[in-house]
């Protein structure tokens, strides 16, 4: 525990954080403009559950993981911490491991999230000096800027589906509005100026600054990475329609009364970004997606760690259903569970060993391996799926009759009331239905199918990642075996 008292702190109470979403930003839902979203009903959930992390920094508890002591003696989020040895890639998943707990890992670009992006640029500084000069300085001081005010981030970086806004969409010859890809409308010694419309936006109506730019650009002026204020002028943001149920009770839904985070499209209009905002510009090299995953594998390793979280909490629902309906004794059951497991103890694995073959970057910060990284979420997307089906099928007939407590405590026959009939020998009906309404929002509402099409579709698709791994393994050994074993000369 880390004495919290004497310490000068960059961090921000769960007030400080509602208070800093409460500016001029224009979000939209449902053709209405949201006047405040900490309070309006799509977003005031989401940033209610980011705001407790924010406020439990200063608990005691648990400030040990969720904070960090920086080199100038100040208490900061240790979301920022740029990890320098295996102990604190180790800290770094506990804290994830902790936040991941209380949505159930589903909130995806949580506190942490985004905030690795900074990290990660720091770790490959010198290839953004070597190429792109100009801007690359402002990384440790952005990275110090969001540290110091502890901001909580979002991003923007991919196109939307329509064809006019999409990198390869239209001629590029084409004059705006014809192509509408995100582009550097003017820039000089001030900054640059631009505009285009970008996604997933995740939390972007919730944070505080929003991560832009492109991958695969097609020419310089399209272009660059950068962080904008969710409140710049000319900054419009688009959320989904919501599927959490945030006006409903917590016995009746009791993840999913809690809110969500909001994906977003963002449109930016002729929006200045100031100088020290950017991290690079006109350098396409610099967003190719060789690179891009270089520096972002500290993020794609949060997921992991989220990944990890969601399938040792998936494995202990399967156990508490199991005792629940008296389920422990029959070998069949024990079968479906034991796949539930199989993940949470190969994720649980794959995450070790990203640790303990934790290589440096070229900018002296410690980056998980990435052969155990890549390995352990293809290998969750391909299960994820199976266990949902699992923890839906271990339920049987109680997943869909759920009912609300009055009807619970309702006459019915024998002269009992109704839930007399739906006692278990271990739980009465009231606790056994609450816990089929959290299987419910797990893994069989709205809420949970978003939760899954994120997990394959967001950051590396499945077939990148695997491509990575082919390309990545390390085959000298072997290979170098098998060519003598064959009289094959050494490539």
């Amino acid at each position: 525990m880390l004495d919290l008292q004497n310490k000068r702190k960059y961090l921000k109470s769960a007030e400080s954080f509602k208070a800093s979403l409460r500016d001029d930003r224009t979000v939209i839902y449902q053709g209405q403009v949201v006047e405040d979203v900490t309070t309006h009903f799509s977003t005031a959930g989401g940033i209610s559950q980011v705001a407790e992390i924010y406020e439990e920094q200063f608990s005691g508890e648990h400030d040990d993981i969720l904070t960090y002591v920086r080199p100038d003696g100040y208490l900061a989020s240790s979301a920022y911490m740029p990890p320098r040895n295996k102990e604190d890639l180790a800290l770094r998943r506990r804290a994830i491991t902790y936040v991941s707990q209380k949505t159930w890992g589903t909130h995806c670009r949580n506190l942490d999230m985004i905030a690795s992006f900074t990290v990660g640029m720091m770790g490959y500084r010198p290839t953004f000096r070597k190429k792109c000069p100009e801007y690359a300085e402002n990384i440790t001081e952005y990275h110090d800027y969001a540290e110091r005010n502890s901001l909580y981030l979002s991003e923007a970086i991919v196109d939307p589906q329509g064809y006019r806004a999409r990198t390869h969409g239209t001629d590029l010859n084409l004059p705006p509005p014809d192509r509408a890809v995100m582009r550097i409308n003017k820039q000089n010694a001030e900054g640059i100026w631009i505009s285009g419309v970008k996604g997933v936006g995740t939390v972007a109506p919730q944070s505080n600054e929003i991560f832009v730019g492109s991958l695969f650009p097609a020419a310089p002026n399209e272009s660059f990475w950068a962080y904008v204020p969710a409140d710049a002028p000319g900054v419009k943001i688009f959320c989904r329609e919501i599927v959490s149920q945030p006006h409903a009770s917590a016995y009746d839904h009791p993840l999913i009364s809690k809110g969500e985070e909001a994906e977003a499209m963002v449109v930016f209009d002729n929006v200045f970004i100031p100088r020290w905002r950017i991290m690079a510009a006109n350098v396409p090299e610099l967003a190719n997606a060789g690179f891009f995953s270089l520096w972002t594998s500290y993020s794609h390793w949060y997921t992991l760690v989220r990944l990890e979280t969601k399938a040792d909490l998936y494995a202990g629902l399967a156990k508490v259903i199991m005792e629940v309906l008296g389920l422990e004794g029959i070998p069949v059951v024990r079968q479906r569970v034991s796949e539930i497991v199989q993940l949470a103890e190969i994720l649980k694995g794959m995450c070790i060993a990203s640790i303990e073959t934790a290589e440096m970057s070229e900018g002296d910060i410690l980056l998980p391996g990435p052969n155990a990284l890549a390995a352990g979420r293809v290998f969750a997307m391909e299960k994820l799926p199976r266990v949902l089906h699992l923890l839906r099928e271990l339920c049987g007939q109680g997943l869909i009759l759920r009912f609300n407590e009055k009807d619970l405590a309702t006459d019915a026959a024998f002269g009992q009331k109704f839930s007399w009939f739906l006692d278990t020998q271990s739980v009465g009906a009231r606790e056994k239905n609450l816990l089929m309404n959290l299987v419910w929002d797990v893994a069989a509402s709205e809420h949970s199918t978003r939760a899954l099409v994120f997990e394959e579709q967001h950051a590396l698709s499945e077939p990148l990642l695997r491509d990575n791994l082919v390309l990545d393994y390390d085959y000298r050994e072997s290979t170098s075996l098998i060519r003598r074993m064959v009289g094959l000369n050494a490539k």
